[in-house]
């Protein structure tokens, strides 16, 4: 996969690449008192740049999925936006669905509760 991360310079001030390697989110809480709380997350199909495709060693235009994601800290305060491309002849993506406290299974009244629906996918 692809991964580019990125993150407002005033939260993680001299931020290096060492930094890193023990875990973003155990850097973020350890070093700057950081905690994500949320985040919201899209994922699509697209097709592979010529630049991409040689990274990931595939052929130019190979199907993949695109994963956005922003993440917040309780307060709302955006701490990362991550871009990642996965090759799409090696993943899968599984969602874990459960109905939500409160739900009663009539789709008007779930959607003005926020909805019936919550879930992981993995």
């Amino acid at each position: 996969a692809l991964e580019h991360l990125h993150v407002p310079a005033d939260l993680v001030p001299g931020l290096t690449a060492a930094d890193m390697e023990g875990g973003f989110y155990a850097h973020l809480r350890d070093r700057h008192g950081i905690r994500p709380a949320h985040a919201v997350q899209s994922i699509e199909p697209t097709v592979l740049s010529e630049e991409e495709a040689g990274l990931l060693d595939v052929p130019v235009l190979s199907p993949a999925l695109l994963f956005d994601r922003v993440t917040s800290d309780a307060d709302g305060r955006p701490v990362e936006y991550v871009r990642s491309l996965y090759r799409g002849d090696r993943y899968r993506v599984v969602s874990r669905l459960a109905l939500a406290d409160g739900a009663v299974g009539d789709p008007a009244a779930d959607a003005a509760r926020g909805g019936a629906w919550w879930g992981t996918v993995e």
